[in-house]
C-alpha cells in the first residue's frame, strides 16, 4: 500500500511541471495582394513598426474564421488563402514561435484601417520588403514570391542588437512540398 502511495504521490507532483512547459506560439501571417500585385504593409500604432497583417492562433477561431477575420478587420473580402510558407523563428530571448504565411488576393470590400493601425500601404513586393521592419519577414516574403509553386519551411533567430532588428539563419530555407504537377 505505502508503494501505490509513494507512486501515486510521485505521479501527481509531476502534474505541474507537465502543464508549465512553454507552448510554441503560432502566427498566421497573411500577404494580401491587390490587382496591381502590390503587398499590403501596415504600420502599427503602439509598436511604430511596419508588418503585414496577421494574428497569433488563439482556441477560439479556426484557421479560416482567422485568416478570414483578419481580412474582414480590413474591410475586405480575400480569395481562399494559401499556405507558402511554414518557419520556425527564435526570438531575442530565444523564445520560438510558428510562423505560416500565407497569400491571397482582393476580392472586394472597401479598405479602411482598423484603429490599432496608425498607416497602411499598398506597395510593389520589392518596396514592401524594404519597408518592413524585421529583416525575417522580407527574407520569407522574398523567397515565397521568387518561387510561389513551393511551400517552405525553415528556421531563423531573429536579433536585436543596439535597437535594431536583424535575423540569422538557422536552417536554410527548404522545399516541403511542390505544387509543380
Amino acid at each position: 500500500m505505502k508503494t501505490v502511495f509513494l507512486l501515486l504521490m510521485l505521479l501527481v507532483s509531476s502534474l505541474p511541471a507537465a502543464q508549465t512547459a512553454p507552448r510554441p506560439s503560432i502566427f498566421h501571417r497573411l500577404l494580401i495582394f491587390n490587382e496591381k500585385n502590390e503587398l499590403l504593409v501596415i504600420k502599427i500604432k503602439s509598436a511604430h513598426r511596419w508588418v503585414t497583417p496577421g494574428w497569433y492562433q488563439d482556441d477560439r477561431q479556426t484557421i479560416r474564421e482567422g485568416l478570414d477575420g483578419e481580412a474582414a478587420g480590413y474591410g475586405v473580402r480575400i480569395a481562399p488563402p494559401v499556405l507558402h510558407g511554414v518557419f520556425t523563428l527564435k526570438g531575442p530571448e530565444h523564445e520560438t514561435s510558428t510562423r505560416l504565411i500565407y497569400t491571397t488576393s482582393l476580392k472586394g470590400g472597401a479598405f479602411q484601417a482598423p484603429g490599432s493601425v496608425e498607416d497602411a500601404k499598398w506597395l510593389p513586393v520589392a518596396k514592401a520588403m524594404e519597408t518592413l521592419s524585421f529583416p525575417h519577414i522580407s527574407a520569407q516574403i522574398d523567397h515565397i514570391t521568387k518561387h510561389p509553386e513551393t511551400v517552405w519551411g525553415g528556421a531563423q533567430l531573429m536579433t536585436l542588437e543596439n535597437g535594431v532588428y536583424g535575423h540569422k539563419t538557422l536552417e536554410a530555407f527548404y522545399p516541403i512540398f511542390d505544387r509543380k504537377p
